[in-house]
């Protein structure tokens, strides 16, 4: 073999390895971006009923510490079940965040869309952290989905629809879709919908005697305790959980509004007994 040859070869064998190389240096670096999927037992999705507080007495703090399951909270403060705007992009506002959506990023194995709310608003330092904790749940690989969404809808006067519109854009046509893009993904876990507590105005006023535009929050329940039958999803009823009598730390007795910190968001009592009650209809079974 003369020198040429020879050296040609050489060049050759080096280029395969350098392509070689820029290959694996490339999937290297395409596989670092991609988030590391994990499953849990019980995942759990809501607004600021379940979000309020990011601590150890936040409501999945307590339904992990009464439940027999390991719990992840994936809830979102001021988000809803359905698009809120019918003539906004998906990542308008809180959209990219509102359950239709997370759902839809999930069936699409897709989470980039932009994320355009304020991220210095009020309550929302957890958003990011917890955007990268969703991003790395594996539904193929959770036992049990809780969805507790309904209070936003009805602040936001979403309509309330039917279960038959193929739409993001109503409740129920939300909900139908995110129950069936679920099941698509894991057809064998389990879906439990949560209904919102009762609900105050400053003035008092209970939110079954107040319509943003959509119907009063009464209607907003009928219509989700109803879909959950058609769905064949289970559920569990927190709108009367107030009435529960309880006590607080100096032995006071407690009961309705005196769950909330502002007649809406549950404080410490409210947390907890929320959680217990889900955590026993959990270990019930």
């Amino acid at each position: 073999m003369n020198k040429k040859v020879l050296a040609n070869l050489i060049y050759a064998v080096c280029a395969l390895v350098f392509l070689g190389l820029m290959v694996l240096i490339a999937r290297s670096y395409e596989t670092a971006d991609l988030p590391e999927k994990e499953g849990t037992s019980v995942a759990i999705f809501g607004d600021s009923l379940i979000a309020y507080d990011q601590g150890d007495s936040s409501v999945a703090a307590f339904l992990d510490r009464y439940c027999e399951e390991r719990v992840t909270d994936f809830s979102f403060g001021g988000t809803t079940m359905a698009y809120t705007v019918e003539d906004s992009t998906p990542a308008s506002d809180r959209n990219y965040l509102s359950m239709a959506s997370i759902v839809l990023a999930f069936a699409a194995d897709d989470f980039s869309l932009p994320r355009n709310y304020d991220t210095k608003a009020p309550a929302t330092e957890y958003f990011e952290e917890r955007e990268q904790q969703l991003e790395r749940l594996d539904l193929e690989n959770t036992d049990i989905v809780i969805i507790e969404h309904c209070l936003n809808d009805y602040h936001c006067a979403v309509p309330i629809g039917s279960l038959d519109e193929d739409t993001v854009y109503t409740y129920l046509g939300a909900l139908r879709c995110v129950v069936e893009n679920i099941r698509s993904i894991n057809p064998d876990i389990r879906i439990i919908l949560v209904s919102p507590t009762e609900k105050w105005m400053p003035d008092g006023t209970n939110a079954s005697d107040y319509d943003y535009g959509g119907g009063v929050l009464d209607d907003y329940v009928r219509a989700q305790r109803e879909a959950a039958e058609e769905l064949g999803v289970e559920y569990i009823y927190l709108y009367d959980l107030y009435d529960t009598p309880g006590v607080d730390i100096d032995n006071n007795p407690i009961s309705g509004i005196e769950y909330t910190v502002d007649g809406t968001h549950p404080n410490y009592y409210g947390r907890d007994l929320i959680g217990r009650t889900i955590a026993e209809y959990l270990n019930k079974d």
